[in-house]
């Protein structure tokens, strides 16, 4: 065997790159590649009832009706029948558990073993999937035994939460038990979230670590996002729901909460997100993403983003997305945030005469560090011509993503002075210029395209979807190479 697989080092970082299947392959070959490639495959186990494939087999039999006639031993449980379960389950930091899956095919005495507390001794991260609690009625919720001390993070998904569900009593036993030390929790909420309302708050509020939380519902979640407002390491928020209104002093900026945020995602209607902007006393928010649902209750306000201004000496990261109707007057504020390095804004309903080449050249004057711009519009609204690409090439140079609709057509840009001295845009540092939903004259594209080549010597130039389906994410391996 060649001398590299002697350094265990060296053979770890290989083994950790590697898909869990050749992971396996590697720790058949001998001893040595074995106990080095165990502790990854066991670190991320998709499934817990993996683990429990672990104990010896016909320790207990399949039952056709597990609901109804739990598993029972066939023989009495020994210490050394847990071996294998503990000596792979040290290794694990992260797991997933679906209620239900479990309390049914396993028997009660695994659970209820004093052996069990000393598994998953370095768990960080446990996903609890609870589609159907109606699955864990029942003595025994698992979820609480699975709480450990090095666990940091912990995420929910549930479609309901009624007063006797296993996501209830496992919050009350993080209550309770104070433990473990939380920095994340995600709770992924469908309906009936009132049930989840007083415990929840008190789960939170109890975890002082906290950094990062993250709550969606389509109901009211006032109440879960207000216990976060004391705690003292909160740093990141994201909050979908139905309702956000918080009940607070009349502009007594000193009683406010969340005061060390520093990036905030908010998805709900225009009055609960101004509620939340109005409860935030940081003074670090640096990022800043708004989803408005004006269907529900109203369109975006003025005052909603004269808010935004408090944040102004450290905001650089801002995205909203609205389906409503707008002004650009309404959004002028914004020009005044001059830190921004990367704008983001969705309009699909914005008066057909308002983004004009004059209103890019402001946002561009305005914000000198701006590192990525999207502008998102219908392309019958979009007013810009190549006169506003031009000018972004010659005073953005620090600019690294792109992307605009715009009108490319010769009759559009008839005014258009082609006498561009490509020499000085040669510096810019753009790696993506996205063209989005933009018109071009037939068989004009591929003349255009060399022209924006010569602005932006560098870039990628692609074009994503012009329906406007929102992107989950926006980086240089997006959307299809163009023309």
């Amino acid at each position: 065997m060649h001398s590299f697989w002697g350094i265990p080092e060296v053979v770890s970082e290989l083994v950790l790159l590697l898909p869990r299947a050749d992971q396996a392959r590697i720790a058949r070959v001998n001893s040595a590649l074995w106990e080095i490639a165990i502790p990854h495959i066991w670190s991320d186990v998709p499934d817990i009832q993996l683990f429990f494939k672990l104990f010896p087999s016909g320790l207990w039999s399949k039952v056709k009706e597990p609901s109804m006639f739990p598993p029972l031993l066939n023989w009495e449980l020994q210490d050394s029948d847990w071996d294998r379960f503990l000596f792979h389950s040290k290794n694990t930091k992260t797991t997933y558990y679906t209620t239900g899956d479990l309390r049914d095919v396993v028997p009660t005495e695994i659970w209820c073993h004093p052996l069990l507390s000393t598994s998953f001794p370095r768990l960080e991260s446990l996903f609890v999937n609870a589609f159907d609690d109606s699955m864990d009625q029942g003595p025994i919720n698992i979820i609480p035994l699975l709480l450990r001390p090095s666990l940091r993070r912990i995420e929910f998904f549930a479609d309901r939460s009624t007063a006797d569900s296993p996501l209830i009593s496992t919050l009350q036993s993080i209550v309770e038990n104070k433990t473990p030390l939380l920095e994340e929790i995600v709770l992924r909420l469908v309906w009936n979230v009132g049930s989840l309302s007083g415990v929840g708050a008190q789960a939170i509020a109890s975890q002082r670590l906290l950094r990062r939380l993250t709550i969606s519902s389509l109901s009211d979640i006032a109440e879960l996002a207000e216990s976060a407002k004391d705690l003292p390491c909160l740093e990141e928020l994201d909050i979908r729901g139905g309702s956000l209104v918080f009940d607070l002093p009349e502009r007594n900026y000193n009683e406010l909460g969340f005061r060390s945020l520093t990036t905030l995602t908010a998805a709900g209607v225009p009055a609960s997100i101004h509620s939340l902007l109005r409860s935030i006393g940081s003074n670090r928010l640096a990022q800043v993403a708004l989803t408005f649902h004006p269907w529900i209750s109203g369109d975006m306000s003025p005052e909603l983003i004269v808010e935004l201004q408090r944040f102004r000496p450290h905001l650089v990261h801002l995205e909203i997305s609205t389906t409503g109707s707008f002004s650009w007057a309404d959004s002028e504020p914004l020009l005044n945030l001059a830190e921004l390095q990367t704008c983001d804004l969705t309009y699909p309903r914005i008066d057909s005469h308002e983004i004009t080449d004059d209103r890019v050249r402001q946002m561009v004057d305005a914000w000198p560090k701006l590192a990525r711009l999207r502008l998102r519009v219908l392309p019958h609204t979009s007013h810009l011509t190549l006169t506003s690409l031009a000018y972004i090439a010659a005073h953005c140079p620090n600019l690294k993503k792109l992307a605009i609709t715009f009108q490319a057509e010769k009759a559009t840009n008839s005014l258009f002075s082609w006498d561009v001295d490509a020499s000085l845009f040669s510096k810019n540092a753009l790696e993506l210029f996205d063209v989005m939903a933009s018109a071009f004259d037939e068989g004009d594209e591929e003349r255009l395209a060399n022209v924006f080549r010569s602005w932006w010597p560098k870039a990628r130039l692609c074009r994503s979807d012009p329906e406007m389906v929102p992107m989950t994410r926006w980086d240089i391996d997006d959307g299809p190479s163009w023309p």
